[in-house]
């Protein structure tokens, strides 16, 4: 067990843990080996009388995707949410459902930041009228908040390390020190309920052995996580766990043995040329010390 705030690398039991940052034209990538972190859930808002109620959560960056927990099967317009800006009354944008979801990708120049805070409002038409109903009038993107799964994950296997690497969105660049992940590992032949998990946030560290020339599996998932220090509240982030990544498979690294067990038979080649010189030496012997 490993604490230390600010700690970025440990070596634990033959494994690495590290975290790195490379040039802005990769974006960020973080390596690590088998670390997880903590996480919470957020429930859904209100929508009127009759709506059911709605769960909108954002990538933080560009993206907001709600669910509907009763959608309408009417045979006229779909039913849509209408974000409104509350610090730009006239930035608004439509949220279309398809069945229970919809989704909303806003324009590059509106990157999602700390400080937005919206209004949603659900329209649908009813006996060929058009219904408002206020869904929530502050909607604040970083109390919603579900990250992309990681992507890109890899591994990388040495005599005494292991090595993970995934990338990060330059979106998500200036947050990556509340980031916290996740990882699930396993036997290839084990189901994942099978599998080791390592508890670990930002400062602590545990060590797990794995065993030697196995085949594993490893996933990865992140969640916005919120430093152990005092945050202003503006500041503050919320949101369950996203997605698992993709799994990536690696052979874990053999122990080198002896060179020579003690309990291994001799090699028969080896004993045929030992009897055949021992035979020689005594035929030239007997020979040497003959009579003539």
């Amino acid at each position: 067990l490993l604490t230390g705030r600010g700690s970025r690398a440990a070596s634990l039991a033959g494994w690495t843990l590290e975290r790195a940052a490379l040039p802005r034209g990769m974006g960020t990538w973080l390596r690590v080996c088998f670390w997880v972190g903590l996480g919470v859930s957020v429930p859904g808002e209100g929508g009127g009388p009759g709506a059911g109620t709605f769960a909108c959560l954002t990538n933080n960056i560009l993206r907001i995707d709600c669910h509907w927990s009763a959608p309408e099967l009417g045979q006229g317009p779909s039913p849509w949410l209408l974000f409104t800006s509350n610090l730009a009354p006239d930035t608004k944008h439509r949220c279309v459902f398809r069945g229970s979801a919809c989704t909303v990708v806003l324009p590059p120049e509106e990157v999602i930041a700390p400080s937005d805070n919206f209004t949603i409002t659900l329209h649908r038409h009813i006996s060929g009228k058009e219904q408002v109903s206020l869904v929530d009038p502050q909607y604040l993107p970083r109390r919603h908040v579900k990250l992309d799964p990681p992507s890109d994950l890899q591994s990388n296997v040495s005599s005494d390390s292991c090595v993970l690497t995934w990338g990060v969105s330059l979106g998500l660049e200036p947050l990556a020190s509340l980031l916290s992940y996740e990882l699930a590992f396993k036997r290839q032949e084990e189901a994942w309920e099978q599998g080791s998990h390592v508890g670990v946030t930002w400062l602590i560290l545990e060590a797990v052995e794995l065993d030697p020339g196995s085949t594993y599996e490893a996933r990865l998932r992140v969640q916005m996580a919120n430093l152990e220090d005092a945050m202003a509240e503006e500041e503050r982030y919320e949101g369950p766990w996203s997605e698992w990544s993709r799994p990536v498979s690696f052979l874990s690294h053999q122990r080198p043995g002896r060179l020579v067990s003690p309990l291994r038979q001799p090699d028969s080649t080896f004993v045929a040329m030992s009897i055949f010189l021992l035979l020689t030496s005594l035929t030239y012997l007997l020979f040497k010390l003959s009579p003539r």
